[in-house]
């Protein structure tokens, strides 16, 4: 049986519980996914040239990340981890685990998979689900992940409609969820048409899902800050502002089998966390997958520790953040009445700009009263204190930023 918006809208007041959601986003066929290879992120130099010329030396304003996200963690054991490690929620597509992450205090998100071929008995089922999780946890319900993949065959339209006419009905028994949907890309490839048919899917969202993965193909690193970009430039062909959830690898690909290294991953999340993301998140928890690469599981839980103590001091600090040609991440915090901190971050896995390759360097400034006197220090690198760089070597006690003290060398 067809699932049908229009007959669902009775059946869901007849529920005795409603779903919260966060938004769905509305798909329609895309050509520039390739069936055979859809994580395909390479493009032809000259093309991503042209389509990242647009944010280069452009000012982005926005706040440190504050949300942590781990996707399928498949135990109660697995869920107690991901809090000690600083994640803040989970997306879950099984069912027995919902009430155990509330249990644990991590916020959910509600994975589905719903499509126009969806059942009624399966909207139930969701919904049976989502009955499982304290409200205030329930954060998100996530109608489909990449609808453009892995449902060709449902428009756009539809998720468009289904969106408006749950939203109102979701808000009052869970006004503090959110639909959610994912998408592949936006591509340097992407057209104008396309970034139209897909401003359709932001419309019919509260939050969206983006899931940069360059290393997949050992494509530039910096993909992630344009990603978000050309993120932001859809939501302004669809009037809209929505959060971002961006998504990083840390699953295998076949027949690659490679797990990114954790200096990457470092260089991944630190983009996002200072170019506009508003939720971290990892595809995904799976430890037979991490243990196939000797090391992975202990470096990639001091980087959590990095990024969730770097989250904690700077989460108040107002972030300016801009890249350069040579593939270099600047990135100003201001506090007021505290310190300043600027960072500088090589996207290349090769030296640039007398960098070491994926180096991570922060420099911290002194107070100043005036915020734009500092941002004018921060601008011209006049006044330093400290410049550290992130790496495996500590660094002698007091000499580096005091929330991170982990994984650096001091110059």
């Amino acid at each position: 049986m067809r699932f049908s918006v229009a007959a669902f809208i009775p059946y869901l007041w007849l529920l005795s519980c409603v779903v919260i959601v966060r938004p769905p986003c509305a798909h329609s066929q895309d050509s520039s996914l390739n069936a055979a290879d859809p994580y395909l992120s390479t493009t032809p130099d000259q093309q991503r040239l042209v389509s990242n010329a647009k944010y280069i030396e452009r000012p982005v304003h926005t706040k440190v990340t504050r949300q942590f996200e781990m996707y399928d963690p498949h135990s109660r054991t697995a869920l107690h981890d991901l809090k000690l490690m600083g994640f803040t929620q989970v997306i879950l597509d099984w069912p027995n685990l919902h009430r155990a992450a509330t249990e644990a205090g991590l916020n959910v998100v509600l994975a589905n998979w719903w499509t126009d071929n969806t059942t009624h008995k399966d909207i139930d089922a969701g919904i049976a689900q989502a009955n499982e999780v304290d409200p205030k946890k329930l954060i998100g319900f996530s109608m489909m992940d990449e609808p453009g993949r892995n449902a060709p065959e449902t428009p756009f339209t539809f998720y468009g409609e289904l969106y408006r006419n749950l939203k109102p009905v979701f808000r009052k028994q869970f006004p503090a969820t959110c639909l959610e949907i994912s998408h592949w890309g936006p591509m340097a490839t992407w057209t104008d048409q396309q970034y139209k048919n897909f401003s359709q899917l932001y419309q019919a969202a509260d939050v969206i899902r983006i899931m940069p993965y360059p290393d997949l193909h050992e494509a530039p690193l910096d993909d992630v800050f344009f990603m978000i970009q050309r993120s932001q430039r859809l939501m302004q062909i669809a009037g809209v502002r929505r959060p971002l959830v961006v998504i990083l690898q840390a699953w295998m690909l076949p027949p690659k089998n490679k797990l990114p290294e954790i200096d990457e991953l470092r260089v991944m999340a630190y983009q996002a966390m200072l170019s506009g993301a508003q939720t971290l998140s990892f595809f995904e928890y799976n430890l037979d997958v991490w243990n196939q690469t000797p090391g992975f599981e202990a470096q990639f839980r001091q980087l959590m520790a990095e990024l969730t103590q770097f989250s904690r001091a700077n989460r108040e600090s107002a972030v300016e953040t801009i890249i350069d040609s040579n593939g270099v991440l600047t990135a100003r915090l201001i506090l007021a009445g505290s310190s300043h901190r600027q960072i500088l971050i090589n996207t290349r896995r090769t030296p640039t700009r007398g960098m070491d390759p994926l180096e991570v360097r922060m420099t911290e400034f002194p107070e100043h009263r005036n915020s734009k006197l500092a941002l004018k220090h921060i601008r011209s690198g006049t006044r330093k204190l400290n410049r550290c760089v992130i790496r495996r070597a500590p660094c002698p006690t007091g000499s580096c930023i005091p929330s991170l003290l982990k994984h650096r060398r001091c110059r």
